[in-house]
């Protein structure tokens, strides 16, 4: 079942997600769109498309959100778009208003031909690469402050972590796996794969 994304600013959203999954543990759900547009806020405090790799925190705890409340597949909505957050679409029926200015994965610069990779592209790529279809969510306990994980097991044995520190600081964690056990230091606004 595909559901879109936008109201994450609503913290109950992932709740309403994760009681759908509850009721219907088999029904794999999907969230197919979701990015930050011209209605985010005030371009002066937030310009889009945004360069900063702080970005890239924001998009991560929203993946993991989605993932933790069982979402099987997650989507964000444009891959590529220039310097201006463009080209959009204008449409009276869609209620898209000129300009439709959004935020992309890659920027690609029209006139320098630039590219940069997002914060958001980092952080994606950390779960497209490393989580992979067939992989099962799995429990996990423990808490360090600002540090949220997610892990998975994989089909023929293995695992899979993502852990974002969202601090402003390195912390170091510990994860324990059976009987054995590993301390990472996860450095300020990261994201951090692990496999065993």
């Amino acid at each position: 079942m595909p559901y879109h994304g936008y109201d994450w600013k609503n913290p109950r959203s992932y709740e309403e997600i994760a009681a759908l999954h509850k009721r219907y543990p088999d029904l794999p759900l999907w969230m197919t769109e979701v990015c930050h547009a011209y209605e985010v806020g005030d371009p002066k405090t937030m310009p889009i498309p945004r360069y900063d790799f702080e970005d890239g925190d924001f998009w991560g705890n929203v993946i993991m959100s989605d993932l933790n409340a069982g979402a099987a597949g997650w989507t964000y909505w444009n891959t590529i778009l220039d310097e201006k957050g463009g080209p959009w679409m204008v449409s009276v029926v869609h209620e898209d208003p000129e300009p439709n200015i959004q935020h992309p994965v890659v920027i690609v610069n029209r006139k320098t031909h630039k590219v940069t990779y997002t914060g958001l592209y980092y952080y994606l790529a950390h779960f497209s690469k490393f989580v992979r279809p067939g992989e099962v969510r799995i429990g996990i306990t423990g808490s360090a402050s600002g540090v949220r994980c997610v892990a998975f097991q994989k089909p023929k044995g293995g695992h899979v972590a993502e852990l974002i520190n969202s601090s402003n600081k390195d912390v170091p964690v510990q994860l324990n796996s059976g009987d054995r056990a590993l301390t990472v230091n996860l450095p300020a606004l990261s994201i951090t794969t692990l496999l065993w």
